[in-house]
């Protein structure tokens, strides 16, 4: 049984996902094999698991990253890296997505033993990095700001396991999912109240304000019900931020307290100004307002293909969906609007009909509000981080096949 679930495969498998969760991990084999001993193993990961299963399988695989292939195609038009790193690029985009359908379609026996691995990984780069922050106070936001993967900070912060802004949303994406699993008994409360205050301990020292606020957010779910639906997750939504826009004075209060109590000057400044509303974010040090301001005009200035054809737009550069509508027009929005029409369809639909499916579409969505204010989609959660926790809280509809999903 043992030679039968660790073969090379699925080996490959751990190692891609310990290398996501893990920044030890790329430093060790980028300082002790070689980066491009990883990109070979992608390589044949991806190759095996498109090419074995012949022309059903690789159609099957075509007809499922037709939009996210048309959308890297687009960034080639704008691409500044040389063909090889954007063709590499391209592959670490795809991963997560191939994996996903592959492992749920073909082999979910294997996804329980995948989402242990990958929460224990998780929990481990949690505590490195709260102990991390710690000793080096701002690593985690310093981490994001570094663009060499070899500089000398990026590799001590790898060495001690700290984990940057990839990290810190993986984490809060994955928040839902912890909720979801104490809804269940699948977790005790001593269990999930340790590993919320552990997230919230990491997410405050990593002063990263909308993964606060969206930690926040998504623990008003703590109060739902366990059997939350679509309906009631849209009700519960609403009664949430009705009472937010009515009792706003209250909540800005909150903030205002929330600023003074956190030792931070990042969370403070950014927090206070959220509490003074549109003006005080108008008025804030990082201003993103502004920049995504940049990003609707420069998408009005070329709504059609952007800068695909050497047309010159500006993009804020703070926001995955806003910039890339600057970037590449409607055609970006299209191809947009139609990766997260596959990714809801291949990755959430088959846990529709199972109970709590409110707290999965809220990861859902938490995404696309989360790409819509920062950098990023964070594929590896959508695809396959959050279908693997599911499976270990419960299995998706057995009637749920590729076929059906072609033709919904």
């Amino acid at each position: 049984m043992t030679r039968k679930v660790l073969n090379p495969i699925t080996l490959a498998t751990i190692v891609v996902i310990m290398y996501t969760t893990l920044p030890i991990m790329s430093v060790f084999i980028s300082t002790y094999i070689t980066t491009y001993a990883y990109m070979l193993l992608i390589v044949f990961l991806l190759g095996f698991i498109v090419l074995s299963g012949g022309i059903k399988r690789i159609t099957a695989i075509a007809y499922t990253v037709f939009p996210f292939a048309l959308y890297i195609l687009l960034t080639f038009f704008t691409k500044t890296d040389s063909v090889l790193l954007w063709g590499y690029q391209s592959i670490l985009f795809l991963l997560p997505v191939i994996l996903g359908y592959y492992y749920i379609q073909h082999k979910p026996e294997n996804m329980n033993m995948f989402a242990k691995i990958m929460i224990f990984a998780i929990l481990i780069t949690a505590i490195t990095t709260i102990i991390g922050v710690i000793q080096f106070p701002q690593a985690a936001r310093i981490l994001a700001t570094i663009a060499e993967s070899d500089s000398a900070e990026n590799i001590k912060y790898g060495w001690h396991n700290i984990g940057g802004y990839n990290f810190v949303y993986i984490c809060v994406l994955m928040y839902p999912m912890l909720i979801l699993a104490y809804k269940f008994r699948r977790i005790n409360r001593i269990v999930f109240l340790i590993t919320f205050l552990a997230l919230l301990t990491l997410v405050i020292l990593s002063e990263y304000t909308i993964a606060l606020l969206l930690l926040l957010i998504s623990s008003a779910l703590f109060f739902a019900g366990k059997r939350l639906g679509e309906k009631q997750l849209l009700i519960f939504g609403i009664i949430v931020f009705a009472a937010v826009f009515l009792l706003w004075d209250v909540f800005s209060r909150f903030l205002l307290w929330l600023a003074d109590v956190l030792n931070s000057d990042v969370l403070n400044e950014r927090l206070t100004a959220l509490a003074n509303g549109f003006t005080g974010l108008e008025n804030s040090e990082s201003n993103r307002i502004e920049l995504y301001q940049i990003s609707l005009e420069g998408f009005w200035a070329s709504p059609l293909f952007g800068q695909i054809f050497g047309q010159h737009s500006d993009f804020g550069g703070h926001s995955f969906i806003l910039d890339s509508l600057a970037q590449y027009g409607i055609l970006g929005g299209m191809a947009i609007v139609f990766v997260y029409r596959n990714i809801y369809r291949w990755f959430f639909k088959p846990f529709k009909s199972s109970p709590g499916y409110g707290y999965v579409l809220w990861s859902f969505v938490q995404a696309i509000i989360l790409s819509t204010v920062n950098t990023g989609m964070w594929l590896e959660v959508l695809a396959f981080f959050i279908p693997a926790t599911l499976f270990l809280i419960h299995k998706p509809d057995s009637e749920e096949t590729y076929e059906d999903s072609m033709d919904s």
